[in-house]
């Protein structure tokens, strides 16, 4: 018998604050925005009955500024300075009290220097985020908000851009193993996006890329690990998105060649603890298509999709409970297992200034056998039902609040882990 086991409420606030030290962005000077968010998060039976843990209530905030700086001639550096970025940590201790520095918590994420040859081209070299997708940043299926340190070009018409790239995923001078660092035998990505604008309502693109691993793998004969197994192969993407009168259509599709499997998940993939944390048997794939009709201020989507053989999306896709990019996600679109899943998605603009969003979601998960697959989190679904909502209300123009909930049934390949619930 299917039991519930995991629901959840998160409470969400979000804000912003800008100064600039120039007239517009075009002319020289410096110029400062940012955001700030504080959430309250609570989640109930997010463990699946394994590790004792029913519940858990945590606050966790973080403040980000932005920093642009323009010469005369257009060239550009940029940064983006995080401060007090937590959750679920003890941050309220003055640093007067502490006995080191060694905690505290403002880093660089981005930090880049671009250069405009002309009105159609740019180089950026440095720490920089992408998105290469059909939608929005935190919402792409494949390579959403991926932070990268390297070069690329950006190249501008009126209706394609063109982005090269190559970048270095892991440098040999700071590998643990002697022979790379000797032999410079570095982790490295290349390739391309290209996005070209069909008409006024309809967008195609993709990405092609090939990752090299030159490092060499090490069999660590003190504790019998791995060390630097190796995470090379192509990946590949192509998307779509349009409208025709009340339609609109999105659509993606991306594939990972198999020790890539989970390559865009945020994992690091040095391997200093003998972990292979990307990769799997076979080579993956996956996609997604999502119909949708507005009739005035009510939108209706459909978004339908699989993974197979190890692909896993970008954490930022998902819906609420089923995903990663909410605090109360609770379980990885892709992850034990080849998905199927189907979510009917309605949002509700009430007024100017209050949004309304509702998800029911089903997901069928054919299990893999042990090792068949990337670094999993969770015990391996067979199924699972997800109905969630969001509140989104803007408070006044730069701060809005959310409020989320979401209530998750699943069952398991295991049955001791669902009668635990």
């Amino acid at each position: 018998m299917k039991k519930v086991l995991v629901a959840g409420a998160a409470l969400l606030l979000a804000g912003g604050i800008a100064s600039t030290a120039s007239a517009a962005a075009v002319e020289p000077g410096v110029k400062i925005t940012g955001d700030a968010r504080a959430r309250l998060v609570y989640r109930d039976s997010f463990d699946f009955g394994q590790k004792g843990e029913s519940e858990a209530t945590n606050l966790d905030h973080r403040i980000r500024f932005n920093v642009v700086g323009t010469a005369a001639g257009g060239a550009y550096v940029k940064s983006r300075i995080r401060v007090a970025d937590t959750y679920a940590n003890d941050f309220d201790t003055d640093l007067g009290e502490r006995a080191s520095l060694g905690g505290d918590n403002i880093w660089v994420d981005v930090a880049v220097l671009g250069v405009p040859f002309n009105d159609q081209f740019t180089t950026e070299v440095g720490k920089y985020r992408v998105t290469y997708g059909p939608g929005a940043t935190s919402t792409n299926f494949f390579y959403d908000d991926v932070s990268l340190a390297g070069l690329r070009g950006i190249v501008k018409t009126d209706t394609v851009e063109f982005n090269p790239f190559v970048e270095w995923m892991d440098e040999a001078q700071a590998s643990a193993i002697g022979e790379d660092k000797r032999e410079d035998n570095d982790e490295m990505r290349f390739g391309g996006h290209l996005k070209a604008k069909v008409n006024e309502d309809w967008t195609i693109g993709g990405m092609l890329g090939y990752q090299m691993d030159d490092r060499i793998e090490k069999e660590e004969l003190v504790d019998g690990l791995t060390y630097n197994e190796q995470n090379d192969g192509l990946f590949a993407s192509v998307y779509t998105k349009g409208k025709s009168g009340a339609m609109g259509f999105q659509a993606e599709l991306g594939y990972t060649e198999s020790n890539l499997n989970g390559f865009n998940n945020w994992r690091e993939d040095d391997n200093g603890d003998g972990k292979d944390n990307i990769g799997s048997e076979d080579d993956g794939i996956g996609g997604y298509i999502m119909p949708s009709y507005t009739m005035d201020a009510l939108t209706l989507a459909l978004n339908v999709g699989f993974t197979q053989d190890g692909f896993l999306p970008d954490r930022a896709f998902g819906f609420i409970m089923i995903g990663t990019e909410e605090p109360i996600s609770a379980v990885k679109v892709g992850d034990t297992g080849d998905w199927m899943w189907g979510g009917l998605v309605a949002m509700y603009q009430v007024s100017e200034s209050l949004k309304l969003t509702g998800n029911l979601a089903y997901v069928s998960v054919d299990a893999w056998d042990k090792g068949g697959g990337p670094l999993t989190s969770t015990p391996a679904l067979d199924d699972a039902m997800e109905i969630s909502g969001k509140l989104q209300y803007t408070i006044s123009k730069g701060a809005d609040f959310y409020w989320l909930a979401g209530y998750l049934a699943p069952s398991f390949e295991d049955d001791e882990v669902e009668d635990d619930g």
